[in-house]
């Protein structure tokens, strides 16, 4: 949803009434049946969604200029307008006293500082030509030391008001992860959009519940099979152990904030060829996430892909299985490092009774577990930088019953000579780390 303004403006003591109409396909939906010059109004709607409107008649049963009419709906000289909503940020809506509309948003923005800060450096290098003070060989050094420190300003004030607006958002996400974890009859987040992925003549419908450049998450039914959730689980039982979290230092740790129990899983690609369960769901998600993404990540050097498992013991359990927020990579914004996680995929083979959701609370995306279904995101953008906490995910408490995943990790870097052991959770290479 795109939140917008919608302003009315009149300079002249006429005073300009409009009706305001959300247009769905034919129909029209009055919004606001007496808007004044003056007023302001917020709306929610989405990108290409078109609102009319119309000019109302005054007290005399005239319009703004005068004429009288019977019926307001076919009268020529009553005017009209569309707005339609863009896809850029802030937008404010201007409505002007001759019923024209200006836009006013992040885009429209960006070009008037842009213009101010070229025009300003412009008038003084001018000056300064025509002062004496610069040389025409000395023009685009003279104009280039004028733009850098007013851009310079500029950014970092843009870059204020991105801190604190993530700020905002951090907060909020706080208070709806308590809200969402408590709420045990609360369904999977609405999708933004739908369709149908086909694998090896097998439709999958997908739901796409955040589509960012650098940052996805979808939802993938009937994903995973009963026997592919049972040979992984059978593989994982030797080595079932608890889990541990990085400890900020390279290594990894147990610690309350993670609480359930683990095994890494290795895919025996060598009997993939036989209809290897294991294998066949690996080649499967590798195939998904690389058509998704356009990472084109290969198998060699990954992650062995891993068995979680958390146990409910009661609703009054004072410390219940659960994973707190947290990025399963690189989660700053920053320049992505080499060997790192780019992507997730876990895989529901058993949903509990009572708890258990995944929550990514910085984009208000709720995903209950539903056995055979698969939740994907990916973390990387177009421009190498890792996205800025919006995948920032957690595992709500398992209160009743049991939660089984399957979650392979995706990293961009890793091959057979490097693979992603050689690396500590810092992403830096054993060797080279114990030399610093």
């Amino acid at each position: 949803m795109f939140p917008f303004i919608l302003f009315t403006e009149c300079s002249r003591p006429i005073r300009l009434r409009v009706e305001l109409y959300w247009i769905n396909g034919d129909e029209l939906a009055i919004q606001n049946p007496n808007m004044v010059n003056g007023q302001s109004m917020a709306l929610n709607s989405y990108v290409n969604h078109t609102f009319m409107v119309r000019e109302i008649p005054n007290a005399q049963g005239t319009c703004n200029d005068g004429s009288k009419y019977a019926t307001p709906s076919i009268s020529p000289v009553c005017r009209t307008a569309f707005i339609t909503v863009n896809n850029h940020d802030d937008q404010v809506i201007h409505i002007l006293q001759d019923m024209d509309i200006e836009v006013e948003d992040s885009s429209t923005i960006a070009e008037e500082v842009t213009s101010s800060i070229i025009s300003t450096c412009e008038d003084r290098v001018r000056h300064d030509i025509e002062a004496g003070n610069v040389v025409k060989d000395e023009v685009i050094d003279a104009f280039s030391s004028c733009v850098h420190p007013l851009l310079a300003r500029q950014i970092e004030k843009s870059n204020e008001e991105i801190k604190d607006q993530s700020d905002i958002r951090m907060n909020i996400g706080e208070q709806w992860e308590e809200y969402t974890c408590a709420d045990f009859e609360l369904p999977t987040t609405s999708p933004k959009s739908m369709h149908t992925w086909n694998y090896r003549g097998k439709q999958h419908e997908v739901g796409v519940l955040l589509d960012r450049d650098e940052a996805k998450i979808h939802f993938i039914k009937n994903f995973i099979t009963p026997e592919e959730c049972s040979a992984i689980e059978a593989a994982a039982a030797p080595t079932l152990h608890k889990a541990t979290v990085a400890d900020g230092s390279g290594g990894s740790q147990l610690q309350k904030s993670r609480k359930a129990m683990q095994a890494g899983v290795q895919v025996p690609w060598d009997r993939e060829a036989d209809g290897d369960p294991i294998a066949s769901v690996s080649r499967k998600l590798y195939a998904y996430i690389n058509e998704a993404t356009g990472y084109n990540i290969q198998t060699d050097g990954q992650e062995d892909l891993m068995s979680i498992q958390y146990f409910g013991r009661g609703l009054t359990d004072p410390e219940p299985d659960r994973y707190m927020p947290h990025c399963d990579g690189q989660c700053d914004g920053q320049k992505f490092q080499d060997a790192g996680r780019v992507a997730t995929m876990v895989m529901y083979c058993k949903a509990p009774l009572k708890g258990g959701a995944t929550n990514f609370r910085n984009v208000g995306v709720h995903v209950v577990p539903e056995v055979g279904t698969a939740a994907f995101f990916s973390y990387l953008g177009s421009d190498g930088r890792t996205d800025n906490r919006l995948t920032e995910h957690s595992c709500c408490p398992v209160l009743e019953g049991e939660k089984k995943i399957a979650v392979q990790w995706l990293r961009l870097g890793v091959d057979n000579e490097n693979p992603w052991n050689s690396f500590n959770t810092l992403n830096v290479k054993h060797g080279l780390a114990e030399s610093m």
